[in-house]
């Protein structure tokens, strides 16, 4: 019935005298993956032909399956990225502070600011007229709203939640630095470390990457070659354990293949902030003095060193447990 639904929605169209329809599709990933492409071909064939109809997708793009090749007729079925639709955003790009500091902190200025104001009493004098004032009186100072945003790893569920309960640390003073910290462990145990509780094979893996990455390499960020298809890497990514924070980068230990920077979640290494085996920075690389740890650079990553993740290692780690 594709071409029905097809000339209904048209003529529901010409009925609004010129107005636009906007068709918006949150969490596309919770749609069974095996149905997706059905799903996807669905709009393209009743939907995208439509004049007067955006169509707007947000989806995680590991869990995601826009299309499937059609072998009777040599075609597809479902939606090709580039052709039918454009990738046009990327979250991260906006919301992750290591990514732009600056997009990230707006962000969520904005994010507290406009849920504060929601709440507050129609009678109350004195209110804060912007975002950046309302910050400045939540926070003890500004690198407090810093570690804020980065513990809030670019999600904002995590965000509200994060600032909630150092609120309701501080009581009647502002938000410091120690109260993010105290908070941002609270909630990392409380949400995501009991969710991978009951899968010891993923918990093993966090417990190695930690090991890895953050006490071996003092850094706090990884990479994992592109098209690496990993049941527990993904399962942490779905549990916000890790967070992929760029895309198809290349690195100097091994020219000619491209990697995916995944992000170890704040709550991972926020007890070892006071320690020796604190996270330096993003990465350990080659800089102009010598050795150092950045974050991730914006334009030239052939300077990252000692950063792939190699999971033949931990499966080999893990036998040998095993065994």
């Amino acid at each position: 019935m594709f071409g029905q639904v097809g000339r209904d929605l048209g003529e529901f169209i010409k009925e609004l005298s010129g107005k636009r329809v906007w068709i918006l599709l949150d969490e596309w990933s919770e749609v069974p993956i095996d149905l997706q492409p059905y799903l996807a071909d669905l709009l393209r064939r009743t939907v995208f032909p439509v004049q007067g109809v955006s169509v707007k997708i947000a989806a995680i793009e590991q869990r995601t399956s826009f299309r499937i090749h059609d072998e009777t007729s040599g075609g597809y079925i479902g939606i090709e990225i580039g052709a039918d639709i454009a990738a046009s955003l990327n979250l991260d790009e906006y919301m992750v502070f290591d990514n732009d500091a600056q997009k990230a902190g707006h962000f969520f200025k904005q994010l507290l600011y406009k849920h504060a104001s929601a709440l507050r009493p129609p009678d109350y004098a004195g209110w804060p007229d912007s975002a950046d004032k309302f910050a400045s009186e939540l926070f003890t100072q500004s690198t407090a709203f810093e570690e804020f945003v980065i513990a809030s790893e670019g999600v904002p569920r995590d965000a509200i939640n994060i600032i909630g309960l150092a609120a309701q640390a501080s009581s009647e003073e502002s938000v410091s630095v120690v109260s993010i910290r105290k908070a941002a462990r609270q909630w990392y145990h409380r949400s995501k470390e009991g969710a991978i509780q009951g899968r010891d094979e993923a918990l093993s893996l966090l417990r190695w990457i930690i090991d890895t990455v953050i006490r071996g390499r003092q850094a706090k960020a990884f990479l994992l070659q592109t098209g690496t298809q990993d049941e527990l890497i993904d399962y942490l990514y779905d549990s916000r354990i890790l967070h992929m924070t760029k895309q198809g980068i290349s690195s100097q230990d091994s020219p000619g293949l491209r990697f995916n920077v995944y992000a170890i979640d704040y709550g991972c290494y926020v007890d070892l902030l006071a320690t020796k085996n604190a996270p330096r920075g993003m990465f350990e690389a080659e800089l102009d003095n010598g050795v150092g740890f950045i974050n991730v650079p914006k334009t030239d990553y052939r300077s990252i060193r000692r950063s792939i993740l190699n999971l033949v290692d931990f499966y080999a780690y893990q036998q040998r447990l095993d065994g």
